[in-house]
C-alpha cells in the first residue's frame, strides 16, 4: 500500500460522495496557480496522467503545454489535499474570439455556439489526476471537485456557456448532473487517437440541474466572491466583463 491509498482510505470515510446530498464542497484546496514553479509543477503532473493513460509515451520529468497554457486568456488550477497537488485543470475563456480555446479548430459547430453566446465561452479542458491515485472513489470525487470550480469560475465570470471536451465515459454524468448538451460530432482532440465528445453547459439551464439533482453543485454567493478574488490578478486579460457586486 503506497502514501496515496492510505490517504484515499481516510478521503473515502470524510469527502462527499456525489450522489449525496448530504455532501460538502471543502474537502480539496483548489486554487489559481500563479507562481511558475506551481505550473510546472501543474504541467508535469498532466504529462504523467496522459502518459499513464497510454495517450503519450513516457518522459520522465517532462511537462506537457501547449501554446494555450501561456495565453493570457487562461487561468490554469490546480487541486491540494494535505499540501500535495494531485490534480491540475486548464481554463481558458474566449470572451473575445474563439481562438482562445483550444478545442476550436477540431469542432467546427463551435462557431455557431458562440455566436449565441453573448458572454463569451469557458472552456474547461487538459484535467489530469494524479496517476499514482488509484482509488476509484477517491478520483471521481476529485473529479467532481474540479468541475464544480469550473462551475464557480463560469458563475463569477458571467459567461455564456461552459464548453468541455471529454471521453464517452464522463458524456452521460455531464448530461443527467448538469443538462450538457452535444456539440456536432466527437472528434480526435489532442492528445490521444480516441473520440473525443464537445459538450456544452448553457448557464442558466445547467445551474437549475445542478441544484436540482445534486447539491454538491450548488454555487454560493460565497464562492463566487471566493473565485472573483482568486481570478482578480487575471481579470483584465480573461477577455470578459467584471460584473458588479449586484450581479453576483
Amino acid at each position: 500500500m503506497n502514501e496515496w491509498t492510505r490517504l484515499a482510505s481516510v478521503r473515502d470515510r470524510n469527502a462527499p460522495n456525489l450522489e449525496d446530498p448530504r455532501n460538502n464542497s471543502d474537502a480539496f484546496e483548489i486554487r489559481l496557480l500563479t507562481a511558475p514553479d506551481d505550473i510546472s509543477q501543474a504541467l508535469r503532473l498532466r504529462e504523467r496522467a496522459y502518459a499513464d493513460q497510454g495517450h503519450i509515451s513516457a518522459r520522465p520529468g517532462a511537462e506537457f503545454r501547449d501554446r494555450f497554457d501561456s495565453l493570457p486568456t487562461t487561468a490554469i488550477f490546480g487541486a491540494f489535499d494535505a499540501g500535495r497537488m494531485i490534480a491540475s485543470m486548464r481554463l481558458c475563456f474566449a470572451g473575445d474570439g474563439l481562438a482562445a480555446l483550444p478545442c476550436a479548430a477540431y469542432y467546427p459547430a463551435l462557431a455557431d455556439v458562440y455566436r449565441s453566446a453573448p458572454n463569451g465561452l469557458l472552456e474547461v479542458s487538459r484535467l489530469a489526476i494524479d496517476p499514482e491515485i488509484d482509488n476509484t472513489s477517491y478520483r471521481a470525487t476529485l473529479y467532481g471537485f474540479m468541475v464544480r470550480s469550473a462551475f464557480a469560475a463560469a458563475r463569477a465570470t458571467n459567461v455564456t456557456a461552459i464548453v468541455v471536451a471529454t471521453q464517452q465515459t464522463w458524456v452521460a454524468a455531464y448530461k443527467h448532473l448538469l443538462n450538457f448538451e452535444q456539440i456536432g460530432e466527437p472528434a480526435l482532440y489532442p492528445p490521444g487517437d480516441i473520440p473525443i465528445t464537445l459538450l456544452i453547459g448553457r448557464m442558466t439551464e445547467a445551474s437549475k440541474r445542478a441544484q436540482m439533482r445534486n447539491r454538491f453543485f450548488r454555487i454560493t454567493d460565497r464562492d463566487i466572491v471566493a473565485m472573483r478574488e482568486q481570478l482578480g490578478p487575471l481579470w483584465s486579460s480573461l477577455g470578459v466583463a467584471h460584473p458588479s457586486a449586484a450581479n453576483r
